[in-house]
Formats: structure tokens, C-alpha cells, sequence
């Protein structure tokens, strides 16, 4: 067999393998709160609270894709927004249901190459976006945990403390990559490592590409921090609708939901499925309700209701973006050879 036949078999049983991990994680999910299910089920439930729902979704992804086209209009003038919503629109989907195989991320970036050649460009946008959205949900959830920090429990002002920490950690970081100085000095600190500082040249490209506009790109977190809100106010309007009035305060869903979401970039299929409700009963508990599972399996119904919006959108442009696909695939070996393979034009 070829090396060429063994990498998709590979990657084949690998999703597989995932795919079984998080169905597995989802069936113990679901059986350790069976009774909270039957008695959910017991009562009708009000759909107009899951229509609303769905619209703050729709609306935060749209605020994803204009995020995404403001960073890479700063570095590259003919892109539409028209191509941003169709190109974010098929990544959300690879990233939802395939992770492990061909990220949503270089969806973008293959077309962005494929548009003007400029590899550079392509990555510095592709990095720049996903740190800008990490980070926001870590803002969102560090305001939330000030301003919940006078009636948190011990164990919530714990959860606060990691929050503030990391989000400090992100901070810092985004300041040494946009301090020419600093930057010369990790290059320094890691070239005896080798390849495990392979990270840097990308690091070196976002720089480079966006200093100067430090303003824009802290406009851009502000909006990363927004659509999560919107996501976070459409997860309580989930709980509002399983469980009625028994459900953990807003705030409090501004401390604890962006947490669970940053689950949902681990690469399991389906959004993490299966982890996240796990995570998610978790930091519920920590404000003593203990559905936290089954919200999340009821927000499961919005992303995935998104999810089947952006198969449309891929399905009425097949022809268009099966290319681009092919070369994504490409873009993902290459990274596993190394920066040099997908530095040049």
C-alpha cells in the first residue's frame, strides 16, 4: 500500500476512533441524567424561547465571518464579504463535523491562497482569527466573573481566578508577538529546540502583517467577545426553556458558559460532542444546578440547526469549493512537514 493510500485510512479510522469516543461520552451523559430528561419532557416546553435562540446564533456567526473579513480587508483589499459568509459558512461546518480532517480554518486559507497566492497573508489571517476568538471567550468570561466575584461561592471565585489568569496569559502573549524586540528574543530562547519552535515563523507572520493596526485588532476583540455574549444569552434561553425559572442567573451563565464552549475546540466530531455536556454538568454544579448536562445537549439543537444551514450553503456551492477542499487537505500535510512548507508564495 502507498503512502498516499495509508494517510486518508489512517485518518479515516482516527475520526472513526473519535467519533466512538464522543458518542460514548454523550450515552453517559445522557444516563446519568435520564430522570432529569423524563421529567424535562414531563411539561411542554416553549419553542419560541429556542427560536430566539437560534437567531443570537446566526447572528454571532455572521459577527464571526465580518470579524474574519475585517482582518483579512486590512492586508488584502478585493476580498467581499459576500466570499467571507460562503467561505466561513463551509469552514464552521468542516469544523463542526469533521475537526480532525480538514480544519474549517484552512478551508479559508486555501481560498485565500488560491485567490492571490499569498500564503502569508492567508496564514497570518487564519492565526489572528482563531486567537482573537479564543481570547474573547476568555474576556467575556473574566468581566462576568468581576462582576459575579461578590456573591461567588469558594469554588466559583477559584473558577474566576484561572479565568482572569489566562486571560492575562493571552494578553501578555498578543503583546510580546506585536513587540519586535520581545519576538527577537523568543526566537532566541527556542531556536535550540528545533522543530518544537516551529510555531514561531507563524507567530513572526501575524506580527508582522498586523502591526500597526493594534486598534483594529482590539475593535475585532471586542466583537469576538460580543457574538460570544450572543451565544451565551441564547444557552440560557435553552435552560429558561428545559427548565423554566430553576436555572442559574444570567450572569452567571456569562461566567460559566464560555468555558463550556471553549470545549467545543477540542478536535471531537460534532462539536465536541459528548465532552462538553460533561463539562458543562461540571461547572454548573458549581453554582448548584445540577442541569448543566442537559443544557447543553438542548443547545446542541441550535448549532447543529446552524450546522444544517451551512450544509446548504455547501451543497448549492459543491462545485466551487471541492477544489478548495482538495487543497486544504494538501495545506494540512504540508503543516505536518513544517513552516517551510507553506512559507513561500
Amino acid at each position: 500500500m502507498t503512502q498516499s493510500h495509508k494517510k486518508p485510512a489512517r485518518g479515516l479510522l482516527l475520526n472513526a476512533l473519535l467519533m466512538g469516543v464522543g458518542f460514548a461520552l454523550l450515552g453517559h451523559a445522557i444516563w446519568k441524567n435520564q430522570q432529569q430528561i423524563h421529567d424535562v419532557f414531563r411539561h411542554s416546553l416553549d419553542l419560541r424561547l429556542l427560536v430566539m435562540a437560534f437567531g443570537l446564533n446566526l447572528a454571532a456567526l455572521f459577527l464571526t465571518y465580518v470579524r474574519w473579513y475585517t482582518l483579512v480587508r486590512l492586508v488584502d483589499s478585493p476580498f467581499r464579504l459576500s466570499s467571507a459568509i460562503l467561505l466561513g459558512s463551509i469552514g464552521s461546518l468542516f469544523s463542526l463535523v469533521i475537526p480532525g480532517s480538514v480544519g474549517g480554518d484552512l478551508i479559508k486559507a486555501a481560498y485565500l491562497v488560491k485567490m492571490d497566492g499569498n500564503r502569508t497573508q492567508a496564514i497570518a489571517s487564519m492565526v489572528i482569527d482563531r486567537s482573537i476568538g479564543l481570547l474573547g471567550l476568555f474576556v467575556l468570561a473574566g468581566i462576568a466573573g468581576a462582576f459575579a466575584w461578590p456573591v461567588a461561592t469558594a469554588q466559583c471565585r477559584l473558577l474566576i481566578g484561572v479565568v482572569w489568569t489566562t486571560t492575562a496569559l493571552g494578553f501578555l502573549g498578543l503583546t510580546t508577538i506585536f513587540t519586535p524586540g520581545l519576538m527577537r528574543y523568543l526566537n532566541r530562547l527556542f531556536a535550540p529546540w528545533g522543530h518544537s519552535s516551529s510555531i514561531l515563523p507563524d507567530l513572526q507572520v501575524m506580527a508582522s502583517t498586523y502591526r500597526g493596526r493594534q486598534r483594529t485588532v482590539a475593535a475585532m476583540l471586542l466583537l469576538s467577545s460580543f457574538s460570544h455574549g450572543l451565544n451565551v444569552v441564547g444557552f440560557y434561553l435553552i435552560g429558561r426553556m428545559l427548565f423554566a425559572t430553576q436555572v442559574p442567573s444570567l450572569p452567571e451563565h456569562f461566567l460559566l458558559v464560555p468555558l463550556v464552549f471553549f470545549t467545543t475546540a477540542v478536535p471531537l466530531p460534532f462539536g465536541a460532542l459528548g465532552l462538553s455536556e460533561e463539562v458543562s454538568e461540571g461547572l454548573f454544579r458549581l453554582v448548584a444546578h445540577p442541569g448543566g448536562a442537559l443544557a447543553m445537549m438542548g443547545y446542541r439543537i441550535v448549532l447543529y440547526g446552524s450546522g444544517l444551514l451551512s450544509a446548504c450553503v455547501y451543497l448549492a456551492n459543491l462545485r466551487q469549493v471541492r477544489d478548495l477542499t482538495d487543497s486544504a487537505s494538501r495545506w494540512r500535510e504540508n503543516l505536518g512537514a513544517g513552516p517551510s512548507a507553506y512559507h513561500s508564495s
